[in-house]
């Protein structure tokens, strides 16, 4: 290697040494800088100082509509079906006294007017014993026979005044051809149906022209003149609803008035619930309809030292959070009542700061600042 050469890396390896030595000093003398420190900050929580008065609140609750009367319509003699006063269709309503259905029954009625015939004859065969051996009750047996018609009704049976006399008309069967006619009649009477009420045909199972047997089920019915809100209560709620009271009911911006007809007396075990049952007239003003939501308002009520908050601050059913030295601690209330916006509570201290929201991943002892 020459000279030159030697004295160039000597050059080059003592200005590196120098600079390595230049830029330690420098980085020793240099000003260490620290990050800034943040606090982080405590989540807000909105308050109310806890104080008491008298409120007066409304029982308002939603319910559905039902009939108040769910009939089976069944045949309880033989024959053919034949046309009502109505037809006998799915969704038909009718009126109480129409005829919904009719059985022929000219076989019945012949047979009866019949047995009516024979008891005439009968009538006719003991009257001269009557006049005779019992003259005081001949002129009311003679009434009775001319009463008799033969496409009506039997008239009332005449008194038997004597012993002697009824053990002769037993002697005689009028007794029991009488009643045997009377039964004869009834049964009668049921070849022709009548509706019990207003109402519709909820469903139906034969179609006029059908033969009808005793116990065919023909159509299931309802009622519909009159029909009744099923509304369930919180068990708060029931203290404060008692049967006959008045009750405002809305649907859809319409308001009709209704009555209690009666308030169940045990819980449902699903839904903790009670029911109460509202009768509702059906009117071309105010049409009901089974199956209708409606919301019932029952009658004004007053609570007693209470404080209204809104329904959400509530967790666990009845425990809310209150500060404490600026951290949040739970505590269990007493509820009055509960509506769907607001929860009437009691059993806590005056002047405690109680939170009056929902707060999302809260917890006990939580450190919090009131917001202002």
């Amino acid at each position: 290697m020459s000279r030159q050469s030697i004295i160039t890396l000597v050059a080059i390896v003592f200005f590196g040494a120098i600079a390595f030595l230049a830029m330690n000093y420098f980085a020793s003398h240099k000003e260490e800088t620290k990050p800034p420190k943040t606090e982080k900050p405590l989540p807000q929580v909105k308050t109310e100082k806890v104080s008491y008065s008298n409120a007066k609140v409304d029982v308002e609750e939603t319910g559905r509509l039902m009939s108040t009367g769910r009939v089976d319509l069944i045949t309880e003699v033989n024959g053919r079906m034949l046309d009502g006063d109505v037809p006998m269709l799915t969704g038909q309503s009718f009126k109480k006294g129409d005829v919904l259905l009719r059985i022929f029954n000219e076989e019945a009625k012949l047979s009866l007017q019949a047995s009516k015939s024979r008891f005439l004859s009968s009538i006719a065969n003991v009257l001269p014993d009557l006049k005779y051996d019992y003259p005081d009750n001949y002129n009311s047996w003679l009434d009775f026979f001319n009463a008799i018609k033969i496409n009506s009704p039997l008239p009332e049976f005449p008194e038997v005044k004597s012993e002697n006399e009824k053990i002769y008309l037993a002697g005689k069967g009028i007794l029991n051809d009488y009643f045997s006619i009377q039964s004869t009649e009834i049964t009668f009477q049921k070849y022709t149906i009548y509706a019990p009420f207003d109402g519709a045909f909820a469903s139906v199972s034969l179609e006029v022209g059908s033969i009808a047997s005793p116990g065919s089920r023909v159509a299931k019915m309802i009622r519909t003149d009159i029909l009744e809100l099923q509304v369930p209560l919180n068990m708060n709620e029931v203290p404060f609803v008692k049967k006959g009271n008045s009750v405002q009911v809305e649907y859809q911006g319409k308001f009709t008035s209704g009555k209690v007809n009666r308030v169940s007396s045990f819980v449902d075990a699903g839904s903790q619930s009670v029911m109460v049952y509202v009768d509702l007239k059906n009117t071309s003003k105010f049409p009901l309809y089974e199956g209708m939501y409606m919301k019932a308002q029952f009658a004004e009520t007053e609570l007693s030292d209470v404080m209204e908050i809104p329904r959400a601050a509530l967790f666990n059913f009845d425990e809310v959070f209150v500060v404490i030295d600026g951290k949040l601690s739970k505590r269990r209330v007493q509820i009055a009542k509960t509506d769907e916006y607001s929860t009437y509570i009691s059993g806590l201290e005056l002047g405690t700061d109680l939170v009056i929201e929902s707060l999302i991943n809260a917890s006990d002892q939580m450190p919090v600042k009131i917001a202002k």
